[in-house]
Protein backbone atom coordinates (compact mmCIF):
# COMPACT_ATOMS: atom_id res chain seq x y z
CA UNK A 1 0.00 0.00 0.00
CA UNK A 2 1.34 3.27 -0.13
CA UNK A 3 2.53 5.56 2.72
CA UNK A 4 -0.36 6.40 5.03
CA UNK A 5 -0.48 9.35 7.43
CA UNK A 6 -2.22 9.30 10.50
CA UNK A 7 -3.13 11.87 12.96
CA UNK A 8 -3.08 12.13 16.74
CA UNK A 9 -5.32 10.03 18.97
CA UNK A 10 -6.95 8.24 16.25
CA UNK A 11 -7.57 4.69 16.78
CA UNK A 12 -6.40 2.24 13.97
CA UNK A 13 -8.81 -0.91 13.40
CA UNK A 14 -7.30 -4.53 13.33
CA UNK A 15 -7.69 -4.32 9.47
CA UNK A 16 -5.70 -1.73 9.30
CA UNK A 17 -2.63 -2.50 11.18
CA UNK A 18 -2.77 -6.53 9.29
CA UNK A 19 -2.95 -4.00 6.09
CA UNK A 20 0.36 -2.03 7.27
CA UNK A 21 1.90 -4.90 8.54
CA UNK A 22 1.38 -7.10 4.83
CA UNK A 23 3.20 -3.78 3.35
CA UNK A 24 6.41 -4.45 5.24
CA UNK A 25 6.34 -7.75 3.47
CA UNK A 26 4.88 -7.12 0.37
CA UNK A 27 4.15 -3.65 -1.28
CA UNK A 28 1.64 -2.67 -2.90
CA UNK A 29 2.44 -3.24 -6.94
CA UNK A 30 1.08 -0.95 -9.79
CA UNK A 31 2.00 -2.32 -13.16
CA UNK A 32 3.09 0.17 -16.50
CA UNK A 33 2.93 0.01 -19.82
CA UNK A 34 3.71 2.62 -21.48
CA UNK A 35 6.20 6.05 -19.57
CA UNK A 36 5.15 7.18 -16.42
CA UNK A 37 5.38 10.15 -14.34
CA UNK A 38 5.57 9.15 -10.42
CA UNK A 39 3.07 10.45 -8.55
CA UNK A 40 2.69 11.32 -4.45
CA UNK A 41 1.07 7.91 -3.44
CA UNK A 42 3.88 6.02 -5.48
CA UNK A 43 5.33 6.27 -2.18
CA UNK A 44 6.13 3.16 -0.27
CA UNK A 45 5.09 1.33 -3.54
CA UNK A 46 6.91 -0.74 -6.19
CA UNK A 47 5.75 0.78 -9.72
CA UNK A 48 6.59 -1.96 -12.00
CA UNK A 49 7.26 -1.18 -15.97
CA UNK A 50 6.40 -4.33 -18.82
CA UNK A 51 6.73 -2.36 -21.88
CA UNK A 52 8.31 -4.48 -24.95
CA UNK A 53 9.52 -0.83 -25.85
CA UNK A 54 11.96 1.67 -24.11
CA UNK A 55 9.92 3.69 -21.63
CA UNK A 56 10.85 6.32 -19.30
CA UNK A 57 9.90 6.68 -15.32
CA UNK A 58 10.21 10.66 -14.73
CA UNK A 59 10.84 11.67 -11.01
CA UNK A 60 9.93 14.98 -9.80
CA UNK A 61 10.22 17.58 -7.25
CA UNK A 62 7.75 18.65 -4.49
CA UNK A 63 5.85 15.25 -4.77
CA UNK A 64 8.34 13.20 -2.16
CA UNK A 65 9.52 14.03 1.75
CA UNK A 66 13.19 13.29 2.91
CA UNK A 67 12.99 9.13 4.00
CA UNK A 68 10.74 8.33 1.13
CA UNK A 69 11.48 5.65 -0.96
CA UNK A 70 9.82 3.31 -3.74
CA UNK A 71 10.97 0.26 -5.67
CA UNK A 72 11.15 -0.01 -9.46
CA UNK A 73 11.28 -3.28 -11.47
CA UNK A 74 11.10 -3.76 -15.40
CA UNK A 75 9.55 -6.61 -16.47
CA UNK A 76 9.32 -5.85 -20.18
CA UNK A 77 11.76 -6.19 -23.17
CA UNK A 78 12.00 -2.62 -23.16
CA UNK A 79 14.60 -0.88 -21.19
CA UNK A 80 12.92 1.35 -18.92
CA UNK A 81 15.00 4.48 -17.99
CA UNK A 82 14.52 6.13 -14.78
CA UNK A 83 14.99 9.78 -15.70
CA UNK A 84 15.06 12.70 -14.09
CA UNK A 85 12.62 15.38 -14.29
CA UNK A 86 12.39 18.56 -12.24
CA UNK A 87 13.55 16.69 -9.70
CA UNK A 88 17.55 15.42 -9.34
CA UNK A 89 18.41 11.60 -9.40
CA UNK A 90 21.41 10.42 -9.10
CA UNK A 91 22.99 6.74 -9.18
CA UNK A 92 26.75 4.72 -9.17
CA UNK A 93 25.22 2.34 -11.72
CA UNK A 94 23.04 2.79 -14.88
CA UNK A 95 19.23 4.30 -15.09
CA UNK A 96 18.98 2.50 -17.72
CA UNK A 97 17.50 -0.53 -16.46
CA UNK A 98 17.42 -3.98 -19.12
CA UNK A 99 15.02 -6.73 -18.59
CA UNK A 100 14.48 -7.63 -14.94
CA UNK A 101 16.51 -4.90 -13.88
CA UNK A 102 15.43 -2.54 -10.69
CA UNK A 103 16.31 -1.08 -7.37
CA UNK A 104 14.92 1.60 -4.95
CA UNK A 105 14.52 5.58 -5.24
CA UNK A 106 15.16 6.64 -2.20
CA UNK A 107 14.53 10.70 -1.26
CA UNK A 108 16.96 12.81 0.35
CA UNK A 109 15.13 15.90 0.32
CA UNK A 110 11.50 17.03 -1.92
CA UNK A 111 13.46 17.37 -4.90
CA UNK A 112 17.09 15.11 -4.28
CA UNK A 113 16.73 10.94 -4.98
CA UNK A 114 19.37 8.53 -5.07
CA UNK A 115 18.47 5.40 -7.10
CA UNK A 116 19.91 2.39 -5.51
CA UNK A 117 20.41 -0.54 -8.61
CA UNK A 118 19.67 -3.97 -7.69
CA UNK A 119 21.91 -6.69 -8.56
CA UNK A 120 24.83 -6.53 -11.34
CA UNK A 121 24.71 -2.45 -12.72
CA UNK A 122 22.98 -2.65 -16.68
CA UNK A 123 26.34 -1.69 -17.91
CA UNK A 124 27.96 -4.87 -16.89
CA UNK A 125 26.69 -5.46 -20.72
CA UNK A 126 28.27 -4.27 -23.73
CA UNK A 127 24.72 -4.47 -25.46
CA UNK A 128 21.75 -3.78 -23.88
CA UNK A 129 18.23 -4.82 -25.54
CA UNK A 130 15.67 -2.12 -26.34
CA UNK A 131 12.98 -3.50 -27.86
CA UNK A 132 11.57 -6.60 -29.57
CA UNK A 133 9.17 -6.71 -31.98
CA UNK A 134 7.22 -9.39 -33.90
CA UNK A 135 6.23 -8.90 -37.21
CA UNK A 136 3.08 -9.73 -38.41
CA UNK A 137 1.70 -11.36 -41.59
CA UNK A 138 2.17 -10.03 -45.33
CA UNK A 139 2.93 -6.79 -44.30
CA UNK A 140 4.25 -4.27 -46.79
CA UNK A 141 6.74 -2.39 -44.22
CA UNK A 142 7.34 -2.29 -40.44
CA UNK A 143 8.00 0.76 -38.54
CA UNK A 144 9.79 0.49 -34.87
CA UNK A 145 8.74 3.52 -32.62
CA UNK A 146 10.78 4.86 -29.75
CA UNK A 147 13.78 2.95 -31.06
CA UNK A 148 16.40 5.63 -30.38
CA UNK A 149 16.60 7.73 -27.21
CA UNK A 150 19.90 9.88 -25.47
CA UNK A 151 20.48 6.96 -23.56
CA UNK A 152 22.31 5.56 -26.22
CA UNK A 153 24.83 6.84 -29.04
CA UNK A 154 25.07 3.42 -31.02
CA UNK A 155 22.94 0.71 -31.79
CA UNK A 156 22.55 -2.72 -33.40
CA UNK A 157 19.45 -3.64 -35.28
CA UNK A 158 18.84 -7.17 -36.13
CA UNK A 159 15.55 -9.09 -38.30
CA UNK A 160 15.62 -12.91 -38.34
CA UNK A 161 12.84 -15.13 -38.29
CA UNK A 162 10.72 -14.16 -40.84
CA UNK A 163 9.97 -14.76 -44.88
CA UNK A 164 9.11 -12.78 -47.86
CA UNK A 165 6.63 -13.11 -50.77
CA UNK A 166 9.81 -13.54 -53.04
CA UNK A 167 13.50 -12.40 -52.95
CA UNK A 168 13.84 -9.07 -52.40
CA UNK A 169 16.21 -6.74 -50.38
CA UNK A 170 14.83 -4.79 -47.20
CA UNK A 171 15.24 -0.92 -47.53
CA UNK A 172 15.62 1.40 -44.38
CA UNK A 173 14.49 5.12 -43.83
CA UNK A 174 14.69 6.85 -40.23
CA UNK A 175 12.04 9.14 -39.07
CA UNK A 176 10.12 10.64 -42.11
CA UNK A 177 13.25 11.29 -44.23
CA UNK A 178 13.45 10.39 -47.66
CA UNK A 179 16.06 11.81 -49.46
CA UNK A 180 20.14 11.97 -49.10
CA UNK A 181 20.71 8.43 -47.96
CA UNK A 182 24.34 7.84 -49.29
CA UNK A 183 25.43 4.03 -49.75
CA UNK A 184 28.50 1.89 -51.26
CA UNK A 185 27.55 -1.90 -51.37
CA UNK A 186 29.75 -5.00 -52.43
CA UNK A 187 28.24 -8.00 -52.82
CA UNK A 188 30.39 -11.92 -53.67
CA UNK A 189 28.35 -14.48 -55.59
CA UNK A 190 28.58 -17.96 -53.21
CA UNK A 191 29.05 -20.28 -56.60
CA UNK A 192 31.74 -17.98 -58.28
CA UNK A 193 31.21 -15.63 -60.81
CA UNK A 194 32.36 -11.41 -60.46
CA UNK A 195 31.89 -9.51 -57.38
CA UNK A 196 30.56 -5.90 -57.28
CA UNK A 197 30.78 -3.08 -55.98
CA UNK A 198 27.97 -0.08 -56.04
CA UNK A 199 27.31 3.19 -54.61
CA UNK A 200 24.05 5.50 -54.86
CA UNK A 201 22.52 8.29 -53.33
CA UNK A 202 18.80 7.30 -52.73
CA UNK A 203 15.53 8.02 -50.61
CA UNK A 204 16.70 4.84 -48.53
CA UNK A 205 19.42 2.91 -47.68
CA UNK A 206 18.43 -0.13 -50.04
CA UNK A 207 20.48 -2.70 -49.00
CA UNK A 208 20.84 -2.92 -45.56
CA UNK A 209 19.06 -6.60 -45.75
CA UNK A 210 17.95 -9.27 -47.36
CA UNK A 211 14.44 -11.61 -47.42
CA UNK A 212 13.65 -14.71 -49.66
CA UNK A 213 10.71 -17.26 -49.07
CA UNK A 214 12.91 -19.09 -47.12
CA UNK A 215 14.68 -16.54 -44.55
CA UNK A 216 14.65 -12.46 -44.07
CA UNK A 217 17.56 -10.92 -42.20
CA UNK A 218 19.30 -7.63 -41.13
CA UNK A 219 22.41 -7.15 -38.70
CA UNK A 220 23.41 -3.67 -38.78
CA UNK A 221 25.19 -0.82 -36.47
CA UNK A 222 23.40 2.51 -36.31
CA UNK A 223 25.89 5.32 -35.26
CA UNK A 224 24.15 8.48 -33.53
CA UNK A 225 20.75 8.31 -35.14
CA UNK A 226 19.75 10.56 -32.08
CA UNK A 227 22.22 12.84 -31.96
CA UNK A 228 21.93 16.08 -34.12
CA UNK A 229 24.90 15.03 -36.17
CA UNK A 230 24.80 13.21 -39.94
CA UNK A 231 23.73 8.76 -39.42
CA UNK A 232 26.25 6.10 -40.07
CA UNK A 233 25.22 2.87 -40.91
CA UNK A 234 27.49 -0.17 -41.42
CA UNK A 235 25.84 -3.69 -42.15
CA UNK A 236 27.20 -7.49 -43.04
CA UNK A 237 24.68 -10.38 -44.15
CA UNK A 238 23.68 -12.43 -47.21
CA UNK A 239 20.82 -14.03 -49.31
CA UNK A 240 20.38 -16.77 -51.79
CA UNK A 241 23.00 -15.87 -53.82
CA UNK A 242 25.67 -13.95 -52.44
CA UNK A 243 27.28 -12.51 -49.07
CA UNK A 244 26.99 -8.17 -49.26
CA UNK A 245 28.25 -5.82 -46.62
CA UNK A 246 28.42 -1.87 -47.12
CA UNK A 247 28.07 1.13 -44.91
CA UNK A 248 26.92 4.80 -45.57
CA UNK A 249 25.39 7.73 -44.07
CA UNK A 250 22.34 9.76 -43.89
CA UNK A 251 23.32 13.62 -45.21
CA UNK A 252 21.73 15.89 -42.35
CA UNK A 253 21.43 16.76 -38.75
CA UNK A 254 18.11 15.69 -37.69
CA UNK A 255 17.52 13.96 -34.18
CA UNK A 256 15.54 10.70 -35.00
CA UNK A 257 14.00 8.22 -32.45
CA UNK A 258 12.03 5.80 -35.47
CA UNK A 259 13.07 3.73 -38.54
CA UNK A 260 11.22 2.11 -41.01
CA UNK A 261 11.76 -1.01 -43.30
CA UNK A 262 10.77 -2.02 -46.41
CA UNK A 263 10.83 -4.61 -48.75
CA UNK A 264 12.04 -3.69 -52.66
CA UNK A 265 8.58 -5.49 -53.51
CA UNK A 266 6.16 -8.14 -52.50
CA UNK A 267 5.61 -8.03 -48.58
CA UNK A 268 7.45 -9.52 -45.07
CA UNK A 269 5.54 -12.10 -42.76
CA UNK A 270 6.72 -12.81 -39.35
CA UNK A 271 10.20 -12.30 -37.77
CA UNK A 272 11.60 -10.40 -34.47
CA UNK A 273 13.46 -7.29 -34.93
CA UNK A 274 15.36 -6.33 -32.09
CA UNK A 275 17.13 -2.95 -30.85
CA UNK A 276 20.37 -3.06 -28.89
CA UNK A 277 21.93 0.19 -27.27
CA UNK A 278 25.40 -0.34 -27.22
CA UNK A 279 26.73 0.93 -23.81
CA UNK A 280 28.46 4.66 -23.38
CA UNK A 281 30.71 2.85 -20.52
Amino acid sequence: MAKQTFVSAQVLTAAQMTTLQANDYNQTVSTKTASYTLIASDAGTKVVMNSASATTITVNTSLFTAGDNLTILNIGAGVCTVTAGTATVSTTGSLALAQYGGGTLYFTSAGVSIFQANGVATTASGLTLISATTIGTTVSSFTISNAFSATYDNYRVTYSGGVASAGVDLQMTLGSTTAAYFLALGYVPWAGGVSNITSNNASSWGYVGGASVKFGYINADIFRPFASDETVIAFVGANDSNSQFGGGYLNNTTSYTAFTVTPSSGTLTGGTVRVFGYQNS
